[in-house]
């Protein structure tokens, strides 16, 4: 009898099938080499992406804006939460491994049967009492099943952790390009305001010219329809303003009629140091490159709990308590009660469910693998755009600033010109919107530029790879 149950045990054991083989795993990251060494717009270092990267620009207030919405952020406190949970699910999932222990207490008022066992009391109506005041139990983890789940169990919260970062990355990214593009707009409506003054000026000029006698109604005319324009174009970029404005409240956790402090003029640096190295292990600090990898993880442990599954479950359990008919012996002698053995669990037939289950793990596993590759190719791409943009963001940016300057030279010829009576007002008035345009324009590629940064340090990881540290 023996050694049929052990044949039995060995035959179900046997029938397991063999986890097939996954889809590959990308291991490499290639970039132009160009993009980072020959890039005039970066400055190589042998030093990995500082933490708080935005620090370059040396602007406190951005500095006080990303820390408050990293500690108020909800999006951000509820990937936190996700975490807390994945935490307790490990707390939780640990206990496989354990002895457990319970108390199980019960007092029953019973018909009895006539048909029972229980001689003088069969037909009867008595009060029965099972108290076990201990119950022991125990899982004999031969297969490692156990052992699989909270491994799974682990690498989930790391999982999670990383997503946790990937939001922190995303989340300041945002704030500080809604920093930026708030700054500017502001900056560019104040000069619109000017150029608006100015017009304002010119039709004045103009009605006046025309009243007199000194030029027809036409020239006035078409001064007042770009009057209308530029009021229109200020109208938008007030709005443009506003929205940004409560943007920036809504990424800090806060509510449109919270204040917010005045962008402060930022100082805008003319390299931006970015790590010497770019390759795999630079790139695999990436938070969404390390939530794929612990996936991956993650699916590799839960198929072997699934075929793990296919195996005998064996578990030992014993008790000791008392045991009675009637309250007034239950804690004599008599009453005394105790049971130990082990309990074995044959899987033989399940419908397909174990068969479905591995499968549904291995299909898990090659989905894992497939978005991992796939983000890491979406990472490289994004890194060699990033510095692409940062190369050209860069040469705009410069070819606008001689332009500034250009128009600059020219704006003062003009105001010379007029404070000398050689020419008019309006000529004056004329380079005055000039130069107001090109600044916004300079303003434009400066944001261009500032946004080219903040991308190149989102596509590096931000230094977010192990943070909070």
């Amino acid at each position: 009898m023996k050694l049929a149950s052990l044949l039995l045990i060995l035959l179900v054991a046997g029938c397991a099938p063999a986890i097939r083989p996954g889809p590959p795993v990308l291991n490499r990251v290639d970039l132009p080499g160009y993009l980072a060494k020959s890039n005039p717009a970066a400055k190589p270092t042998g030093e990995a992406l500082p933490e708080k990267w935005w620090r370059e620009f040396h602007d406190p207030n951005l500095d006080r804006l990303v820390d408050l919405a990293l500690s108020g952020n909800p999006g951000l406190e509820e990937a936190g939460a996700r975490l807390k949970l994945a935490q307790a699910s490990v707390m939780r999932t640990a206990s496989l491994n354990s002895l457990h222990a319970d108390s199980v207490n019960r007092i029953t008022r019973q018909r009895l049967s006539r048909n029972g066992n229980n001689d003088i009391y069969n037909g009867k109506t008595a009060t029965i009492a099972n108290v076990d005041p201990l119950v022991v139990r125990y899982h004999l983890d031969f297969w490692n099943r156990d052992d699989a789940l909270i491994a799974a169990s682990r690498t989930e919260e790391s999982m999670m952790e990383a997503q946790y970062r990937q939001g922190a990355l995303m989340l300041s990214s945002s704030v500080i390009r809604t920093y930026f593009a708030l700054s500017v707009a502001r900056q560019m409506a104040s000069l619109q305001e000017s150029i608006v003054g100015l017009l304002g000026e010119e039709e004045a000029l103009g009605n006046a010219a025309y009243r007199s006698g000194v030029q027809p109604a036409s020239p006035a005319l078409a001064i007042s329809e770009k009057l209308l324009a530029e009021k229109s174009a200020l109208a938008a970029l007030q709005q443009k303003t506003e929205a940004l404005h409560f943007a920036l409240l809504e990424l800090l956790g806060k509510e449109p009629a919270d204040e917010l402090e005045a962008t402060a003029k930022m100082e805008v640096p003319v390299r931006f140091r970015i790590p010497e190295k770019i390759g795999l292990d630079l790139v695999s600090q990436r938070p969404d490159i390390q939530a794929a990898l612990w996936k991956i993880r993650r699916e590799t442990h839960l198929e072997k709990a699934a075929q793990a599954a296919y195996y005998p479950n064996l578990n030992l359990q014993a008790l000791a308590g008392f045991n009675s008919i009637g309250l007034a012996k239950l804690l004599g002698p008599g009453g005394a009660t105790y049971a130990f053995g082990p309990a074995l669990n044959l899987p033989l037939f399940e419908g397909g469910a174990l068969e479905g289950g591995l499968h549904e793990s291995e299909a898990a596993y090659d989905m894992a693998v497939h978005a991992y590759n796939r983000t890491l190719l979406a990472a490289a791409r994004q890194i060699a755009d990033a510095l692409s943009s940062l190369k050209h963001a860069r040469e705009r940016l410069e070819d606008r600033t001689a332009s500034l300057k250009l128009q600059a030279s020219r704006q003062k010829i003009a105001e010379a010109d007029f404070r000398s009576g050689i020419a008019g007002r309006l000529p004056y008035l004329e380079a005055e919107i000039r130069m107001n345009r090109e600044e916004m324009m300079h303003m434009e590629e400066s944001l261009n530029w500032l946004n080219s940064i903040t991308d190149t340090a989102t596509a590096l990881g931000g230094g977010f790879g192990r943070w909070p540290s």
